[in-house]
């Protein structure tokens, strides 16, 4: 397998910014047989995750702690993961705009400059705790790029009301965040004129205008105080509003990184329509 480290200017951050890539290449496994010109065909193309990770994290969290990468390598799909910091994956009304960023300016990069498929079903986005949040607001925004969707322990996902405090299947992820900052802990915080989008009317909107929905993978640890609440009410909501839902909850999982490499192997080896070798475009 290839990994890049990459850093480049983006105009939507006004700043460098690191993206880890990894681009599938020759595996001694599977293809010791093969010649050059096998394993490089000129206009070759892979499928494309484009991962995101949760808070308080970077873009090298996933390398160091999953295999992610391996299982890619060995099903010939590309990964794009940018660093998104505690942005939550949103514009800021004075400053970087993050979410632009990733789902417009980072694709247009890759595309331009890496032999990634663009066509929708090449290109998958999945996200971690709060890179599942981003995950669900870049497959709502965008779905005719992406025909499937990973929620791993997803924070941020499509809600039918507002939860109201103290109420609600949101009360534990807010006391957590409560009794962090209690701590000292400085949990990822929007300042408070940075409007979240809401994900419910993003996703109503989308079925209104008649949009090509991607499938949604929801997944989260029985045991997970932060995520689980939420992340059972989307997967019992979504299905009712028409969308091809898949969801799958592990006892003895918390918010916890076996938990997400567990659920990667599974995206990347079950659930995901992978074509598992290289694209020739004409």
């Amino acid at each position: 397998m290839a990994i890049l480290r990459l850093n480049f200017y983006a105009q939507t951050l006004g700043m460098y910014t690191n993206v880890l890539v990894h681009i599938p290449s020759f595996n001694q496994g599977f293809e010791l047989e093969k010649s050059l010109d096998e394993l490089y065909p000129a206009n070759m193309k892979f499928q494309t995750l484009w991962l995101l990770h949760g808070g308080s994290d970077d873009d090298s969290l996933f390398q160091n702690c999953t295999n992610v990468m391996r299982y890619a390598g060995e099903n010939k799909l590309a990964v794009v993961v940018p660093c998104d910091y505690n942005a939550s994956y949103t514009d800021f009304p004075r400053g970087a705009k993050y979410f632009t960023y990733i789902a417009e300016e980072l694709w247009d990069f890759m595309m331009a400059n890496f032999p990634l498929s663009d066509k929708r079903e090449d290109n998958f986005v999945a996200g971690n705790s709060m890179g599942g949040g981003g995950a669900t607001k870049m497959a709502l925004t965008y779905p005719e790029r992406f025909a499937a969707a990973v929620l791993l322990s997803g924070g941020g996902v499509p809600r039918p009301v507002k939860p109201e405090p103290g109420k609600g299947p949101f009360v534990r992820h807010m006391a957590f965040r409560e009794r962090m900052k209690a701590l000292g802990w400085p949990m990822p915080t929007l300042p408070k004129d940075v409007e979240r989008v809401n994900l419910h009317d993003l996703l109503l909107n989308a079925i209104a205008e008649g949009k090509k929905m991607p499938k949604f993978f929801i997944t989260c640890g029985e045991e997970d105080e932060i995520a689980y609440d939420s992340a059972k009410s989307a997967a019992e909501y979504m299905p009712t509003l028409g969308l091809d839902v898949y969801s799958e909850f592990l006892p003895g999982y918390k918010h916890e990184w076996d938990f997400w490499d567990l659920s990667l192997r599974k995206a990347i080896y079950e659930w995901l329509p992978l074509k598992r070798t290289h694209i020739i475009e004409e």
